[in-house]
């Protein structure tokens, strides 16, 4: 019996400790792990955990004050109860100490307070053709700025100056409008995050269907170039008209503007009156000039423009037949293999992919290998690292870079990595081709060959610069239904001596001719 008891005393015991455990971490369970807690100012869910867990340390005394006495005549057990109870009051009071602690962790120094991760639905809302008040625009405004001085590596002792400035002349300006459209207010919010010179940080809209122009595919299957609009070329554009979208290198900005420029929706952003003639600007491959007139008729919905434009795989190099984000081809004359990844997707089919590329390139004992990434517009780095453990390389060096955590900025230095190799390890000659759409993670890969010797880049600089601003995390506006993306890391280059520098090729050449200087360096490579 008396086994029994004690038994059923540790059960008691556990059982208690369970519950005061319990009833504290419910405010910080529900931030971790629902919805609840979304579009909650930080000090609100600072105070509302602090509320909770008071009552709760108030209730156990109050509770505990009514429970019945210990029967007359056993002081020891009395005494232990004693000790007991106040062990267990100590306890709860460090559990409630550490819940507050973590949720003011968890709101003031971790950036994925608020952001899009549990939200669902974010790229449905018609965000774009948004109707939003005065006051609604403002509380946006607040909410961009809030954030990129919370995260961004840049902002650490607030706005840089030309910042400020700006956000005060958007704040002004949204003062003197009644009411203004999602895109309208993109194109303000854009002005205030195009400052930081990060392509990674910016504010977009989103819209349920857009409408592209019919006749974009034609030109482009017959080698045409688009050069600008209007008139005026895409370079110009970006001087004349700054702060519509955030870039690190001109070329890339143009790339934007390109995307941009072949819907209705995106016009209408750009500022380009959409109600008469468009004139778009082409270089024919002889050099000649070419144009185009529309009008906004001519451009099309998604499934009306497929129809019309039946087999168009779109504005890439592959074209043809869609054969996944990875996959590879030999030409065993040239004695080379080529990888093509168009997004960094480090899965198991990336995996797979590569150790069946490497099989094939041993058992043919081919010289060359070589990764092509000129439309790649980035994901994960660890398919860089995946890659080089199949060379015959002992060690590489990594990039060093700085964390934001709101009121920190911790910086880590670059390291040197093992490369634990599967297999013998390719001795053979790599080569990574490179274009303007090789961006973020794609951008590293070649950062990594190029800047530990491993091999050579063939084609043009990359889209951003090895030293910039990653790590995004990703906010919907409150009103608007605009998404704002922000960095909260700042990368560092490999090789340090070329901080300021964008990734050279060591091979410079436009990148749909990359291609076939590989193939004549691999033909030197066999010989």
């Amino acid at each position: 019996m008396a086994t029994g008891k004690r038994r059923f005393g540790w059960m008691k015991t556990v059982l208690k400790v369970a519950v005061r455990l319990g009833v504290r971490v419910v405010p910080l369970g529900l931030c971790l792990v629902t919805k609840y807690w979304m579009d909650v100012n930080e000090w609100a869910a600072i105070g509302i955990t602090a509320a909770w867990v008071l009552a709760v340390e108030i209730a156990e005394r109050l509770l505990g004050s009514v429970e019945k006495p210990v029967k007359a005549g056993k002081a020891g057990e009395d005494g232990k109860a004693g000790r007991g109870g106040k062990a267990g009051r100590i306890f709860g009071g460090i559990v409630s100490a550490l819940v507050l602690c973590a949720m003011v962790w968890k709101t003031e120094f971790d950036p994925g307070w608020n952001t899009c991760y549990y939200r669902d639905g974010v790229w449905d809302k018609d965000s774009g053709n948004a109707v939003v008040s005065r006051e609604e625009a403002m509380e946006d405004l607040d909410y961009v700025i809030k954030y990129l001085k919370k995260i961004h590596p840049l902002t650490l002792h607030g706005l840089p100056e030309e910042m400020a400035a700006k956000e005060k002349e958007v704040r002004e300006w949204i003062k003197g409008q009644e009411e203004m459209e999602g895109y309208v207010l993109a194109r303000e919010l854009e002005s205030i995050a195009a400052l930081l010179g990060d392509g990674h940080t910016h504010v977009e809209e989103n819209y349920p269907e857009y409408h592209l122009m019919k006749h974009i595919y034609e030109h482009n299957k017959r080698g045409d170039t688009m050069v600008g609009i209007n008139g005026e070329r895409f370079e110009e554009f970006l001087k004349n008209h700054p702060g519509l979208c955030s870039y690190e290198l001109e070329a890339y900005g143009v790339r934007l503007l390109k995307n941009r420029i072949v819907s209705l929706e995106g016009l209408k952003y750009l500022g380009i009156d959409v109600t008469g003639d468009i004139t778009y600007n082409y270089v024919s491959e002889k050099g000649e000039e070419v144009t185009e007139t529309v009008r906004a008729e001519d451009f099309l919905p998604m499934e009306e423009y497929l129809a019309y434009e039946e087999g168009v795989t779109g504005d890439d190099l592959r074209g043809g037949e869609d054969r996944g984000f990875v996959y590879y081809d030999v030409d065993e004359e040239l004695s080379l293999a080529v990888l093509t990844l168009t997004d960094c997707n480090y899965n198991k089919t990336y995996r797979e992919t590569v150790r069946k590329f490497f099989d094939e390139v041993a058992e043919r004992n081919l010289k060359t290998v070589a990764v092509d990434l000129r439309n790649n517009s980035g994901g994960s780095s660890m398919v860089a690292n995946e890659f080089i453990s199949y060379l015959a390389v002992d060690s590489y060096k990594s990039w060093g870079d700085e964390v934001r955590l709101n009121p920190l900025l911790i910086k880590r230095a670059g390291t040197v990595s093992k490369n634990w190799r599967k297999g013998a390890g390719f001795s053979g000659k790599v080569y990574v081709l490179t274009g303007v759409r090789s961006y973020s993670s794609a951008m590293d890969f070649a950062m990594l060959i190029q800047d530990n010797g491993i091999g050579k880049l063939i084609g043009e600089p990359c889209g951003n610069l090895p030293a910039s601003y990653g790590d995004v995390k990703r906010f919907q506006l409150p009103n608007s239904g605009l998404v704002m993306q922000v960095s909260m890391k700042r990368w560092h280059r490999v090789d340090e001596t070329k901080e300021e520098l964008p990734l050279i090729p060591d091979v410079e050449c436009p990148e749909e001719d990359a291609m076939e200087v590989l193939r004549d360096q691999a033909l030197g490579n066999r010989e």
